[in-house]
């Protein structure tokens, strides 16, 4: 275009953009039972928006390559986005955009992907001519830098971790490989009476501890826990979007990876910012602060302390068993999967 050009003389052109735009994948190679193979994962969401001149999205092709081999395509047409998005019209008036959140590829993981790349078509409203335009981004699988030693004791449920299912991934910035774990009880529920008290809840109270040795670079505190199911507070978040958490910690391993821990309890915190501390320190207890539907421990690992500005990583936990066996290395835990933790943290 020329510098000069105006409005109407510019053609109807779209800028689709990724977020993020490197994708960390995870490749899960070895679970705690047999499967079908090995599997690689990742979430995206993608941005459109219209520059100059109306358009309506007609469709999006999901492209996954090892270099330049094709691995897998998807083809999303016009009614798949509506559903996808809740979006009736997929119309697009100039400079204004649509957002396709938590998009999820899922496939085997005999070849690792290199790049992703996505394709809008859509429709210029003024002429009936298509456009199209694509977004390319590189994959990365990092390595495990840090023995996560399970960070919990007693027999625990991952009510969400690394598969389709985990709603993690409507947020593929920062949790996107997170999990949560609910505390099971004698009786193999996770609470007990009509579970709307915080104390009917096994997970509540419960000691939470360091994963690894490291330096505390994050700590909220002051956040009050949430009765079960109760709506929070919209003004307890400050306009800090790191408390939707709730109270946490987060702590630097020295190496480019750093354990979350979050939705702790109110004023249980027993470690401060910049403090020094060895695999097995309390950390705190389990609660329900922040924007969460019971006691719960959620965890996640990143490449840095902040939420949604720091990418998050694949994680495995050692020290833990599951399906009567004891895993002393490092392996991926499965949503649904019961693990116990050992009585001992500073193995």
């Amino acid at each position: 275009m020329q510098p000069n050009e105006s409005t109407e003389e510019k053609q109807a052109s779209l800028l689709v953009e990724s977020r993020p735009s490197k994708l960390i994948a995870a490749c899960y190679t070895e679970l705690p039972f047999p499967s079908n193979g090995p599997v690689q994962e990742v979430a995206f969401d993608i941005g459109i928006t219209a520059l100059y001149r109306t358009v309506t999205v007609l469709g999006m092709v999901i492209q996954g390559y090892n270099e330049h081999q094709l691995l897998f395509e998807q083809r999303w047409p016009a009614r798949i986005i509506q559903q996808r998005t809740g979006e009736a019209d997929l119309t697009i008036p100039p400079d204004t955009g649509l957002a396709i959140r938590g998009i999820h590829c899922l496939l085997h993981g005999y070849e690792q992907m290199t790049s992703v790349e996505v394709t809008i078509i859509a429709r210029k409203e003024a002429d009936g001519q298509t456009v199209q335009t694509s977004v390319q981004m590189p994959v990365v699988y990092p390595t495990s830098k840090t023995d996560l030693c399970f960070p919990l004791r007693g027999t625990w449920w991952a009510i969400q971790a690394a598969d389709w299912s985990d709603r993690h991934k409507a947020e593929v910035f920062s949790q996107t490989y997170a999990l949560d774990f609910v505390k099971l009880g004698p009786d193999n529920c996770f609470f007990h009476g009509n579970g709307t008290q915080l104390e009917e809840h096994y997970s509540w109270n419960q000691p939470v501890y360091a994963t690894a040795g490291g330096k505390v670079a994050y700590v909220c505190y002051d956040m009050p826990d949430i009765q079960p199911g109760a709506v929070p507070d919209p003004r307890m978040f400050r306009d800090d979007p790191r408390r939707i958490l709730g109270n946490a910690v987060a702590i630097s391993h020295g190496n480019g990876e750093f354990s979350y821990f979050a939705h702790l309890q109110q004023a249980s915190l027993q470690v401060n910012e910049g403090e020094l501390i060895r695999r097995g320190t309390l950390l705190g207890r389990v609660g329900s602060s922040g924007q969460s539907p019971g006691p719960h421990l959620h965890f996640q690992l990143m490449e840095g302390p902040n939420l949604f500005i720091d990418q998050g990583l694949p994680v495995k936990f050692s020290h833990f068993s599951a399906g009567g066996q004891f895993f002393e290395k490092a392996i991926t835990i499965p949503t649904r999967m019961i693990v116990s933790g050992p009585e001992d943290l500073t193995v």
